[in-house]
C-alpha cells in the first residue's frame, strides 16, 4: 500500500525548516509492514497544485494528514480543494484526538485517528491492502459508505516505547532540516508531559487512552538513535527536545551518566523552572548540555498558578535561570500574552520576571486558544472570540482572534513588539533593538531576507 502523508507548515514564524515526528514514527511503522510511504511538506504559502502533482505522480491508496489545531483550517482547506478522490483520506494528529467530532465537518474525510497512531494506521494500510473491511479498526472513527461515523474504542498508550522503530527521517530531506537550524539533529525520546497547563491539549490527550501517560524509551535506545542519525548526517548540535526531559528520573540520570561516554555533541533540553536544581544542572552540564528552554509564560504568579495553571514562583524560575547561568548554559524563556482575563498591568509582570531573568533569547507567542482545551473551552464558555476575526488568516501566534474585555487587540500587538525591546534596553540596547525590528510587523519579512546571515545574527543575540 502506498500511504502519502502531508504535512501542513503555512504561514508559520521563522524560517527554520521543522521535522514531524507523528509523521516519522508513523512511516517507520508502516515501512516495518512492507508498506510504501512517502511525504508532501506544504511549507509557507498555501498552494494545492503541487499536492495535486504529486498524488497523481505518486497514486497513494492512503493520503494522511498528522495537524495540530493552528494548521487545521489549511486541512481543510486541502481536502474541500482536492474533492472526492479514489484514496483513503485520515486525519491524525492533536487536534482529531482532542476535537474528534471534526470528522463531521468534512464529508471527504474517511477517518480520524483518535490517540497514538503507529497500529492503527498500520492495520488500516494491512486491510486496504487486503480488501478487508477497516471500520472495526481500533482507536478509529470511520465513516461508512451509507455516510455513518463508527466510532472505535482506542488502544491503550504504547507503554514500552522501544517496542517502536526509530523515527523515519528519510521520508524528507532530513539534512536539509538540520542545516536550516544551526546544523541541530533534534530528537525526542520520550512521550507525555506530566503537567496539566489549561493551554495545552496534553491534559485533554492523557484522558484519551488507557495506561502510562508520560514514558520514554531506555537509555540504550536512546543513544542508538544518536548514534545512527549522527552517522549518517553531519550534526553540530543535538536538540532533546521532549517537553520535559526530567520528567522521569530514572532515564535522565542513566543519559546524563552515559551520554558522555558515547558522544561530545553539545545538546539542548526542556525544563520546567521548579525542576532546576544544583545537581540536576551539575549532571548536565557533565553530560555535554549547552542550552536550557524553560517555559515562564506569565510573570504574575497569582494569574499562572490559577488560570494556566503552573505552580512554581517567581522565585523558583529567578533562581533556575540563576544556576543555568552559573553553569554555563545559555538559556531561553517561553512567554505567553493576551490571554483570558489578562490585562496591561498584568502584562507588565511578565516584562519584569524577564527583566530580573535576563534570559539569552526567549520567545513571545499570542495567545491561540485550542479548542477542547481548558482555556479553549473558557473562551468559548464566554464568548471572547471576536466575531470579525475568528476566521481572520495571520502567520501563527502573531496576532489574536479574541477580544479581550481589559485588553484591547492594538494593545495586545503593541505589547508583543515592545516585549524585546522593554526586556533588555536597560541591560543592553545593542540587543534591545534588534528583538524591536524582529517582533516588528516588517519582522517576519527580514527574517526571510536575513536567512543567508542568520547564523552571525543568531550567534551575535544568543551566543550559539
Amino acid at each position: 500500500m502506498k500511504v502519502l502523508f502531508v504535512y501542513t507548515d503555512i504561514n508559520v514564524r521563522g524560517g527554520a525548516l521543522s521535522y514531524q515526528f507523528g509523521i516519522g514514527m508513523l512511516s517507520a511503522v508502516l515501512k516495518q509492514r512492507g508498506h510504501d510511504t512517502r511525504l508532501h511538506h506544504m511549507f509557507g504559502e498555501y498552494d494545492i497544485e503541487p499536492l495535486k502533482e504529486a498524488i497523481r505522480d505518486y497514486n497513494p491508496g492512503i493520503i494522511a494528514f498528522s495537524v495540530v489545531y493552528p494548521q487545521y483550517r489549511y486541512v481543510q482547506q486541502v481536502l474541500k480543494d482536492l474533492g472526492d478522490i479514489e484514496a483513503f483520506t485520515i486525519l491524525g494528529g492533536a487536534h482529531p484526538t482532542v476535537v474528534p467530532q471534526c470528522i463531521e465537518e468534512n464529508p471527504t474525510l474517511n477517518a480520524i485517528c483518535v490517540g497514538e497512531g503507529e497500529y492503527p494506521m498500520a492495520d488500516l494500510a494491512d486491510a486496504l491492502d487486503a480488501g478487508k473491511p477497516v471500520d472495526k479498526i481500533k482507536s478509529l472513527w470511520v465513516r461508512t459508505k451509507d455516510g455513518q461515523i463508527v466510532k472505535n474504542l482506542p488502544r491503550p498508550f504504547v507503554e514500552n516505547l522501544d517496542e517502536l522503530p526509530f523515527p523515519d527521517r528519510e521520508i524528507c530531506d532530513y539534512q536539509a532540516i538540520i542545516d536550516s537550524d544551526f546544523k541541530t539533529a533534534t530528537f525526542q525520546f520520550g512521550r507525555g508531559c506530566p503537567f496539566n497547563c489549561s493551554y495545552c491539549s496534553n491534559h485533554v490527550i492523557r484522558d484519551r487512552q488507557t495506561g502510562p501517560y508520560v514514558r520514554f524509551r531506555s537509555v540504550e535506545g536512546a543513544l542508538e538513535e544518536i548514534r545512527q542519525v549522527t552517522e549518517k548526517y553531519e550534526v553540530k548540535y543535538l536538540y532533546l527536545n521532549d517537553d520535559c526531559f526530567m520528567s522521569k528520573n530514572s532515564f535522565f540520570h542513566e543519559f546524563c551518566e552515559e551520554y558522555p561516554k558515547r558522544f561530545s555533541y553539545p545538546f539542548f533540553v526542556n525544563a520546567r523552572p521548579e525542576m532546576i536544581k544544583e545537581d540536576v544542572c551539575a549532571e548536565l552540564e557533565a553530560a555535554g548540555c549547552v542550552r536550557m528552554t524553560m517555559g515562564i509564560e506569565h510573570g504574575n504568579e497569582k494569574y499562572r498558578r490559577e488560570v494556566l495553571k503552573r505552580k512554581y514562583s517567581n522565585a523558583q524560575a529567578v533562581k533556575a535561570f540563576e544556576l543555568c547561568r552559573a553553569h554555563g548554559f545559555k538559556t531561553k524563556a517561553h512567554n505567553l500574552v493576551g490571554l483570558p482575563h489578562e490585562t496591561p498591568e498584568l502584562h507588565k509582570d511578565t516584562i519584569k520576571i524577564n527583566q530580573q531573568i535576563q534570559p539569552d533569547s526567549f520567545n513571545l507567542h499570542i495567545f491561540e486558544p485550542y479548542p477542547g482545551t481548558e482555556l479553549g473551552d473558557i473562551c468559548e464558555r464566554e464568548n471572547l472570540f471576536d466575531p470579525e476575526r475568528k476566521d481572520a488568516v495571520f502567520v501563527g501566534q502573531t496576532d489574536t482572534v479574541l477580544k479581550l474585555p481589559g485588553f484591547p487587540r492594538e494593545e495586545i500587538l503593541r505589547c508583543f513588539r515592545l516585549f524585546g525591546y522593554r526586556v533588555y534596553k536597560d541591560q543592553s540596547i545593542l540587543k534591545a533593538l534588534p528583538y524591536y525590528i524582529y517582533y516588528s510587523k516588517y519582522g517576519e519579512p527580514l527574517i526571510r531576507m536575513l536567512q543567508p546571515i542568520k547564523r552571525v545574527v543568531r550567534k551575535f543575540a544568543m551566543g550559539v
